[in-house]
C-alpha cells in the first residue's frame, strides 16, 4: 500500500497548480521541487538512484542557463553603452549613409550626392517636399560611375527660392544607349548631435536623423 501524508500532497498540489498557472521555474523552484519528492516519496518504493541522477543532472543544467542568460545580458548592456560611446566621438565629423532626403537651409544651397553604378549619359534629380511636390528637376551629362554630386540652389523651377526644411530627391539616369543605369541617393553632412533616448543612437546632420547602424562612411574633416 501506498504511503503518502497530507502535507505532502498538499505541497505537490500548491506546486502544481503554481506552475500551471505560468509561473517560470527557477533554480530554486526545481530545488525545492526536488527536495519535497524525495522527503515525500513512498517509502516502500523510494525513487530509483538513476531517475535520481538524472533529476541531478537538470537541475545542474538549468544553473548553467541562467548563469549564461545573466552574461548575456551583461553583455548587451555593454554593447549599448559602447554605442552610445561610438556615437558621441562622431560630433563634429561627416557622415555618409543611404539615403533620399537633403536639408536646405534659409537663403542657402544644398549639395546633393548620389551613386551611379554605371558611366551614365544623363542624370535627373528630381527634388519634392516631404507631401510630394514638385519643387525642382536638375540634369547633368557625361557622369562617371560612383560617387557624383548635383547642387541644388534653393529655387524652385520658376526660379522662387523655397523655404528652408527637408526636401526628399529622387535619381534617375541612363546610358548613351537610353537604358537605365543603377542609382541611388546618399545623405552626406557633419554630425551636430546624437539623440541616446532610444534603444540606437540617432546622429543629427542638418536635421536629418541617422541610425548608427546605417551609417556607410565616416570622414574627419
Amino acid at each position: 500500500m501506498a504511503i503518502q501524508s497530507i502535507g505532502a500532497t498538499t505541497a505537490q498540489a500548491g506546486a502544481q497548480q503554481s506552475f500551471a498557472a505560468g509561473k517560470v521555474v527557477t533554480q530554486d523552484d526545481f530545488l525545492k521541487l526536488l527536495i519535497a519528492q524525495m522527503q515525500n516519496q513512498d517509502p516502500l518504493k523510494p525513487m530509483d538512484n538513476q531517475e535520481f541522477a538524472a533529476q541531478l543532472a537538470t537541475f545542474n543544467s538549468l544553473g548553467q542557463l541562467i548563469d549564461i542568460n545573466s552574461k548575456l545580458g551583461g553583455m548587451q548592456n555593454g554593447q549599448g553603452a559602447a554605442n552610445q560611446l561610438n556615437a558621441v566621438s562622431l560630433i563634429g565629423k561627416e557622415i555618409e549613409t543611404d539615403g533620399n532626403v537633403v536639408s536646405l537651409r534659409e537663403g542657402g544651397t544644398a549639395a546633393i550626392p548620389y551613386l551611379l553604378g554605371a558611366n551614365a549619359a544623363q542624370v535627373t534629380l528630381t527634388i519634392r517636399t516631404g507631401s510630394g511636390e514638385l519643387m525642382r528637376q536638375l540634369t547633368a551629362t557625361n557622369q562617371p560611375v560612383g560617387e557624383q554630386t548635383l547642387v541644388w540652389d534653393g529655387k524652385d523651377g520658376s526660379g522662387k527660392s523655397v523655404p528652408a526644411g527637408l526636401y526628399r530627391f529622387e535619381i534617375s539616369a541612363v546610358d548613351a544607349t537610353g537604358k537605365n543605369v543603377p542609382s541611388s541617393g546618399l545623405v552626406r553632412g557633419v554630425v551636430t548631435g546624437v539623440n541616446l533616448e532610444g534603444g540606437e543612437p540617432l546622429l543629427e546632420i542638418g536635421g536629418v536623423s541617422v541610425p548608427l547602424s546605417s551609417v556607410t562612411k565616416v570622414r574627419s574633416l
